[in-house]
């Protein structure tokens, strides 16, 4: 009766959460967000949930009671809301969650850190991700033409170029196999794993972002797939291959992006206070020189071949800032790293404000490759894409 009562007194606590939380830049830096979705959440104790539901107005109500009810099941929070109530007496449960809205589909995870199931700390990822159109599932499979030779490309990859990378960065690393529970971004597929399959430096539940052009050709092309449903919230074709009118639209997305300060699927925007990023996210190593400051590389998916750039650190962690954003991997508004040609980005951006040439010993005080960097200057920030010696991006790059 007891328990009853408590979680009658948690249920009835629910609100609308005013304040910020871990993943608060991440959905700042989602223009979609504010119109689409808000926050409810409780606390208890010291334990508290938060979660996201649509709004009302976004699509039709019995549509969207649906969603929500989905989100519920999909995150676990009723299950939640029913632990928190039973750690009054001692134990706590930290459930937050993140995610956008891109084109049609709704995708979020929910991370659950602390006693989640028994005394024991851990953390447990769920995720949903939702077609806003009809309110069905997206499972990993429908993303796919022939899912076996998507599991099996996918597979490879992180085999060969993810477990190299990060096995120094984790305390459990099995890459293989893939798990079911994944989140649907702008730059890629995020797999979220077990923790004890696969772990951080900082005892997390780990995730992987696969790149779009990882699994680009065994996309489903349909109407009904994923290309054209995240159209144009997400840009899964290279630069070379859109129509004119698709070049302008990706043209605009990117001259809006450098005017806001802010990269779609990166949870940091030019302007930020350094520290709550690293409280929230956790630092992957050591701040790294370069010839203007220092690089920041943070734990978590989004962050994975990111760089923050700021300062060097002179006036202590508090003042420091996000000065640039530096992006390695995957695609940005069809600016996709390791395809999209010099020429091809000035066709569609126009000549650049000016072009400096980085040879060997520049580029190491750079931490980049010999070659050039054309800058383009959108709504007071700087866009720099930096090109090898053979014109093909490897950087995408945001400064002030």
């Amino acid at each position: 009766m007891k328990n009853r009562r408590l979680l009658c007194a948690a249920v009835t606590a629910f609100f609308i959460f005013t304040g910020s939380s871990g993943i608060a830049a991440e959905k700042a830096a989602d223009a979609a967000a504010p119109a689409w979705l808000e926050e409810k959440g409780l606390a208890l104790g010291e334990s508290s949930i938060s979660y996201p539901v649509l709004k009302e107005g976004t699509v039709p109500e019995a549509l969207r009671e649906n969603i929500n009810r989905q989100i519920l099941e999909d995150g676990k929070i009723t299950e939640y809301v029913t632990r928190i109530s039973q750690l009054i007496s001692g134990g706590s449960l930290r459930v937050q969650w993140r995610g956008q809205v891109i084109g049609d589909i709704f995708s979020f995870a929910v991370s659950a850190e602390g006693a989640v199931e028994t005394p024991r700390n851990t953390f447990v990822w769920t995720a949903g991700n939702i077609d806003l159109r009809d309110g069905h599932e997206v499972t990993l499979e429908s993303l796919f033409t022939d899912p076996e030779t998507a599991r099996e490309k996918i597979e490879t990859y992180l085999e060969e170029a993810v477990a190299p990378e990060m096995s120094a960065y984790l305390l459990n690393s099995q890459m293989i196999p893939i798990p079911e529970i994944f989140r649907i971004q702008e730059r890629g597929l995020i797999l979220m794993y077990p923790i004890d399959q696969l772990s951080t430096l900082s005892d997390r539940a780990g995730d992987v972002l696969i790149p779009w052009q990882v699994i680009r050709d065994e996309l489903d092309p349909g109407e009904g797939g994923i290309p054209a449903a995240l159209h144009p919230g997400a840009w899964i074709r290279p630069l070379a291959e859109l129509s004119a009118e698709e070049k302008e639209e990706a043209a605009e997305q990117i001259r809006q992006m450098t005017a806001d300060g802010a990269i779609p699927g990166i949870p940091a925007r030019l302007g930020d206070s350094l520290a709550p990023l690293t409280e929230a996210w956790k630092m992957l190593t050591d701040p790294d020189v370069y010839a203007l400051g220092r690089f920041f590389s943070l734990e978590g998916a989004e962050f994975r071949n990111v760089f923050l750039m700021t300062d060097y650190l002179s006036e202590g962690w508090e003042n420091s800032r996000v000065d640039g954003i530096r992006v390695d991997l995957g695609s940005v508004c069809g600016l996709s790293i390791g395809e999209t040609e010099q020429a091809a980005w000035r066709e569609c951006l126009g000549e650049p404000e000016h072009t400096i040439e980085m040879d060997a010993e520049t580029a190491e005080a750079y931490r980049t490759v010999p070659g050039s960097r054309d800058y383009y200057v959108f709504g007071g920030h700087r866009l720099q894409l930096h090109a090898d010696g053979n014109g093909i991006l490897t950087s995408v790059i945001l400064t002030e």
